[in-house]
């Protein structure tokens, strides 16, 4: 089980809350089109979450543009319902396919979709699609309904466009169809039926921390999760936002639910993906159930979020007719407003994971949110956006890639060309791990385990790893001064494009 690609899927798993007024029933349309051998599915429903008494007081409508809720681009607040599926491959964190859909408050146009991704529209069979250039086929299911498939195999495309238009009802594993049923605004759920290896996972819990000295708990501890039926976390929206991660067993807990969260949270930390909200959550245990709530801090849901990327075929439902506006002035205006967007998104994630991030605890073992962040950032749309900002954009992705790297003990090499630091490196899988392309509509960057994990060496790759991590310490300062200096000129540049207002509010 225990690999990190677990890290990203957990990451996510949040909250029972208040009940939402949309039940399973809205998503019968949407689910009737995920394929069968779906084990990752996720829920958002977006109308539920902008009509929230957090949302409405903030006025996270409005907001949105600014990607109040995401780390990046912010889901369209014209979309009602996104449903996102996906099957994992645990051996190697590999995606198999991903597959989501959306449901539009207007009708959706394939045209708008082809411009917002710098596409065309082309056919599939009998089926217009749009390649977007995150590698998948937009198209469009219904009058409002839309459906992204990744990666972008014709074939593989092409036969999933044939499955949507000819099935008339869902087709999930029983694990997932029965956490659809939940009516939380943010659902995800991860079908672990079959997926975890044994050995793997014993030779990790004898190493950890929250087993060491109580030899007699490993094979307890084990036998828990070896028998997990699944994950699934709800996230909602009162006056706070709360999360509950749910473990299903197919045996009861007993004694050990106090170790299971312990190891659920060194986990997330040992796989880069240290989530401090879990760490003071409520425990709770009965019979086969394990739950974990706590209350959601806003940059936990921003990292969150960072894991998901949403359909967004850009433009708004809105058709209404407005008074002619001279080019010029028009393309000035987009010009700014897209600018604004996109800096205010990038450096809200670099407050995130800023310097004062980075002297917390655990900071060492936050890998997953820098690559995470990393992604989103290359995911944000260019479309109209300043070419010195979409530069400055391309360079903090890179250096906080740098980052994550660092954070896992790959090495850097750090120079200086034309006044800006360089930052050359390269990952080992076969030592410490390294990422692949990852997912899309959803997905993050998959973290592909190093090999190690099911071998008697561990400790001392641990040891050696922890070693590189603060050998490294300096060079993720320097990198860290140099994004900062970066920020600052882009901030200088960008006032000097736009006006003094451009940055207002920050």
């Amino acid at each position: 089980m225990f690999r990190p690609v677990f890290a990203s899927v957990i990451a996510l798993i949040l909250v029972w809350g208040s009940a939402s007024a949309q039940a399973a029933g809205d998503l019968d349309e949407l689910l009737r089109v995920i394929p069968e051998d779906a084990n990752v599915l996720m829920v958002v429903r977006v109308q539920d979450i902008l009509k929230s008494p957090r949302a409405a007081k903030e006025d996270w409508a409005k907001k949105q543009e600014e990607a109040y809720l995401a780390g990046a681009e912010a889901i369209p607040p014209w979309l009602s319902v996104i449903v996102r599926a996906t099957h994992l491959h645990l051996e190697d964190s590999s995606i198999g396919w991903s597959v989501g859909v959306a449901r539009t408050m207007g009708p959706a146009n394939m045209q708008r979709i082809a411009e917002h991704n710098s596409g065309i529209v082309e056919k599939i069979g009998k089926s217009q699609v749009v390649k977007t250039q995150e590698k998948g086929f937009f198209t469009q299911l219904g009058p409002k309904m839309i459906g992204v498939i990744a990666p972008a195999y014709r074939q593989q495309a092409a036969k999933w466009l044939k499955f949507a238009s000819s099935n008339t009802e869902s087709r999930l594993p029983a694990y997932l169809a029965e956490a659809a049923q939940n009516p939380a605004p943010i659902v995800i759920a991860i079908d672990t039926q079959d997926m975890i290896d044994p050995d793997s996972l014993r030779n990790w819990l004898k190493s950890t921390k929250s087993l060491e000295g109580k030899p007699g708990k490993v094979d307890g501890v084990s036998y828990i999760y070896n028998n997990l039926k699944g994950i699934t976390v709800a996230v909602t929206f009162g006056e706070q936002t709360t999360m509950q991660l749910t473990l299903n067993l197919g045996v009861p807990v007993g004694i050990n639910s106090l170790e299971v969260k312990r190891t659920l949270i060194e986990y997330l930390e040992d796989s880069g993906a240290a989530f401090s909200d879990l760490n003071n959550a409520e425990l709770t245990a009965k019979d086969k159930v394990v739950t974990l709530t706590a209350p959601l801090t806003d940059a936990g849901l921003r990292r969150i979020f960072s894991l998901i990327i949403t359909p967004n075929p850009g433009g708004s439902h809105s058709m209404s007719e407005t008074p002619p506006v001279p080019q010029a002035d028009v393309d000035a205006k987009k010009s700014k407003t897209a600018s604004q967007r996109y800096f205010t998104q990038v450096d809200q994630m670099i407050d995130d994971l800023s310097n004062k991030t980075a002297r917390a605890n655990n900071y060492d073992r936050t890998a997953v949110w820098h690559d995470s962040y990393a992604k989103k950032i290359d995911s944000l749309s260019l479309k109209d956006v300043d070419p010195a900002l979409a530069d400055y954009g391309r360079n903090i992705s890179q250096k906080l890639r740098a980052i994550g790297a660092s954070l896992r003990g790959v090495s850097l090499k750090l120079s200086t060309a034309q006044n800006s630091l360089v930052v050359d490196y390269s990952v080992d899988a076969g030592n410490f791990g390294g990422w692949n392309a990852g997912g899309y509509l959803g997905g993050a960057a998959m973290y592909s385990p190093p090999t190690w994990r099911a071998t008697s060496n561990l400790e001392d790759v641990r040891k050696r790893q922890a070693d590189a991590v603060v050998k490294g310490a300096d060079q993720r300062e320097q990198i860290w001064q140099s994004i900062e200096s970066d920020r600052q000129d882009i901030r200088k540049k960008m006032l000097e494009t736009f006006g003094e207002d451009f940055t207002q509010g920050k």
